[in-house]
Order: C-alpha cells, then sequence, then structure tokens
C-alpha cells in the first residue's frame, strides 16, 4: 500500500479511536452515569497505562536492541509526556469537564506542535498555516467561554488538558525529529516498557483494585479500561507513531482536530448538553487545522512526502 493511503486510513482509525477515548475515560469512572464513581481519576489513569504496558512488554522484549544510549532519553521523553502524564490529567480533567470538551481542548496539541516546531526545530510555518493557528485558537478561545463556568473553578480542570496537550506536542515532534531511524513499533512498546513500573508504583499506591473487586460495578470500570488501554492506548499510540513516521508533524497533529467531531457525536447520544452556539465555532476551529495542513500539502502533495 502506498504511503499516502496508509497515512489517511490511520488518520481515520486514529480519529475515530481517539475520538471515543473520552467518553471511555468518563465511563471507567462512572460506569453507569450520574454522580457514583467507582475509579478516581489516578486510578483510571495509572491502570490504563499499566495494562497497555503489560499489553506491550512482550513486543518490547523482542525490540529491545533498538534502545541505544542516543536514543534512551528521546524515547523515555515519548513515554512519560505522550502517555503518562496525559493519561493522568485528562481523567483528572474529566471529573468536570465533559467528554465533548476534552475532546475540543484536545486540539490544542496542533498549536504547540507548531509552536515547538518554530522554537525548538526552526520549522518555520508559512503566512497561512499562521492564519490559520489563529484561526483555531479564537475559536477554542470561544468555546472555552461558552462552556466552562469559571466562577466554579472549570477553567482549571480545562488547563490540566491544555498542559497535557503541551506534553502531546512534545512527544509528537520529538519522534519526528529526534527518533527518523527507529521503527515505530519499537518506540511505541519501549516507552510504555519505560513507564509501566511507575504505572504499577501509582496503581498500588492510589489502591486502584480495591474498587474493582469490591464495587459492585468494579468489573464494568475494569472493562472500559481495558478497552482503553488496549484498543485506545497501546494500539492506537503505536499506529499514531507509524503515522508520524511516514507524513509529516503537522498532519499528524491534525488528528487532533478530527477527534472532537466524534467525542461531541458520542458525548451527545451518551446525553451530553453541547449548546447550539457551540457549532458557529467548531468550524472556524476545523478551518484553521485546514489551513494550516493546506500550505503543508501544497507543498508537499501529499503527507508521505515530508
Amino acid at each position: 500500500m502506498k504511503r499516502d493511503k496508509l497515512a489517511w486510513i490511520l488518520f481515520i482509525f486514529l480519529s475515530l479511536t481517539w475520538g471515543s477515548s473520552f467518553i471511555l475515560m468518563k465511563k471507567s469512572m462512572y460506569p453507569n452515569g450520574g454522580e457514583e464513581q467507582v475509579l478516581g481519576p489516578y486510578q483510571v489513569g495509572a491502570l490504563r497505562i499499566m495494562i497497555a504496558g503489560i499489553v506491550l512488554l512482550p513486543i518490547a522484549l523482542v525490540h529491545l536492541k533498538k534502545l541505544t544510549k542516543s536514543n534512551f532519553i528521546f524515547i523515555l521523553i515519548t513515554g512519560v509526556f505522550g502517555n503518562l502524564f496525559p493519561a493522568l490529567l485528562f481523567t483528572m480533567a474529566q471529573t468536570r469537564i465533559d467528554s465533548s470538551m476534552a475532546g475540543i481542548l484536545n486540539m490544542g496539541t496542533s498549536f504547540f506542535v507548531t509552536i515547538i516546531g518554530i522554537i525548538i526545530y526552526k520549522a518555520f510555518p508559512s503566512l497561512r498555516q499562521l492564519v490559520g493557528l489563529v484561526l483555531g485558537t479564537a475559536g477554542v478561545i470561544m468555546l472555552l467561554r461558552q462552556n466552562l463556568d469559571f466562577e466554579m473553578g472549570d477553567l482549571n480542570y480545562a488547563l490540566l488538558i491544555l498542559v497535557a496537550t503541551l506534553f502531546y506536542a512534545t512527544s509528537l515532534t520529538t519522534i519526528k525529529f529526534k527518533l527518523k531511524d527507529v521503527p515505530a513499533v519499537a518506540i511505541t512498546s519501549i516507552s510504555f516498557m519505560m513507564i509501566l513500573l511507575p504505572a504499577t508504583y501509582l496503581v498500588f499506591h492510589f489502591d486502584a483494585f480495591d474498587p474493582v473487586v469490591n464495587h459492585p460495578d468494579g468489573l464494568k470500570s475494569l472493562g472500559f479500561i481495558s478497552i482503553l488501554a488496549v484498543v485506545g492506548t497501546a494500539i492506537a499510540v503505536m499506529l499514531f507513531t507509524k503515522l508520524i513516521e511516514i507524513s509529516n508533524h503537522i498532519f499528524a497533529s491534525a488528528v487532533a482536530y478530527m477527534l472532537p467531531i466524534v467525542a461531541i457525536f458520542i458525548g451527545v447520544l451518551d446525553g451530553e448538553k453541547f449548546g447550539w452556539m457551540n457549532y458557529l465555532y467548531v468550524p472556524a476551529i476545523i478551518l484553521g487545522v485546514y489551513l494550516m495542513n493546506r500550505s503543508n500539502s501544497k507543498s508537499k502533495k501529499s503527507p508521505s512526502k515530508s
């Protein structure tokens, strides 16, 4: 299969998979909806990474020879900043932020990818990309003003997601610019092997198995976490790393702009409210990422020729 077609297939699959991950995080904490919380945010985040790490451990051992002194720190960065920290931050944020809003805020990844590319890697965007960046940022700001209760402190929880997207962008650009010669499967599996021990420590530190065993809905929560860990984390991260490998970093980061469409659709089906005014701002954000990637694709006719 041609690289450009494969890139688009991975792009669509990841959009659907990660777009549904926000509701899975919510269901892991609140498996029956309502106010009753079975698992806490840190318990969900730690279990998610531990399960994914265990699934990927045999693959990591096979590819361990790919780990060298020169790439050790960069693979560690992808594990810690691309997976461990965001898993904890997102679940914490979703104790107050709806899954649809979490999906929208996740679009900050593309903004930070562009900024990191400029500051650290001297990958300067075109004028059209800058216009798209400003337009998308404006759309996100308006959505925040429309949906968050600033007096109740929701802004603090929204900032947790924005910090997580900064970490995602750090991991993404590290993979693209520092780990070009390492296969995607090796980067993903080894990075999870590196964070498996701290994730396991957190599982026992936060006593994550206690509600799983003792709460009537504990196994239901574990089921949601397992789907999130295996499909939405282990498999999806490996495929995303492959997407970064065969495409350019801006195209890969644009997955973050497709997630909200899936997240909003699933959130509304699950009973979340999404006011009609929001639909005025979402197109502005999508147009922003279109401009950011249109410029890149114009100069490099397909995402595979980066």
